[in-house]
């Protein structure tokens, strides 16, 4: 009787844990939502002396700049949404006249990866990405210039090694984006005092395969994010 026992109770568990297999093998995920910018955060006010660059301590903190309720707007299923500075090391982009103290060097958190987890068929907190790094706090006029010079370079630089360039002037808010390189979805973009990059990732299996993925990630999540960076900037 104990061994006939036996037998039974591990064919019940090994029957237990088929149909367990099974019930995980039909589950399905969640299909991907995109959703639109809705600035929510309080206005970016830098305020830099004429003619000059703001000092990198008085910078905004890039962590601090998209909210969650920002994020989840644009990506409504985005959870264990998580940060991580981003240092960003600043020149002198104005080489007519010597620079400012303090305006030059290293700024530890000018720049930010906001990291967090997407619906896919392999479990993860982690597998999306959206980074965000300001490259110029300054004079309008002085932000206008460096960015015209970098919409030049990069566009020469996408001819040069045949990459699809889109210069997408103030379709997205700001005073200018440009995507140096569509395949990769990033954007360079100006606003005011403000001159800022984004960039990111996703592998979850809403956004698309591989290269594709990258691609429709700048589409519908970065130029959301300008949007929303922009209409903070006004």
């Amino acid at each position: 009787m104990t061994t006939r026992a036996h037998a039974l109770s591990a064919a019940t568990a090994l029957a237990g844990a088929a149909a367990l297999l099974l019930a995980g093998c039909g589950t399905e995920v969640p299909a991907l939502k995109f959703g639109s910018a809705q600035p929510s955060g309080d206005r970016l006010a830098a305020q830099p002396p004429s003619g000059r660059s703001l000092k990198l301590a008085q910078w905004p903190h890039g962590c601090e700049v998209l909210s969650d309720a920002e994020i989840k707007a644009i990506l409504p299923q985005a959870d264990s949404i998580k940060r991580q500075p981003v240092k960003v090391t600043i020149i002198n982009f104005n080489p007519l006249t010597e620079a400012d103290p303090g305006t030059t060097g290293d700024a530890p958190d000018a720049g930010c990866k906001f990291g967090f987890g997407l619906p896919d068929k392999y479990e993860s907190k982690s597998n999306s990405s959206i980074t965000l790094t300001f490259t110029a706090v300054a004079d309008p006029a002085l932000v206008t210039k460096s960015y015209a010079k970098d919409l030049a370079r990069a566009r020469e630089d996408a001819t040069k090694y045949h990459k699809e360039f889109d210069d997408l002037g103030t379709s997205l808010g700001p005073q200018g984006c440009y995507s140096d390189d569509l395949a990769r979805g990033n954007l360079t973009c100006h606003q005011g005092p403000y001159e800022f990059e984004l960039s990111g990732m996703s592998t979850a299996s809403g956004v698309g395969q591989y290269p594709a993925a990258d691609r429709n990630w700048g589409d519908k999540v970065l130029r959301q994010v300008a949007r929303t960076l922009g209409a903070r900037m006004q």
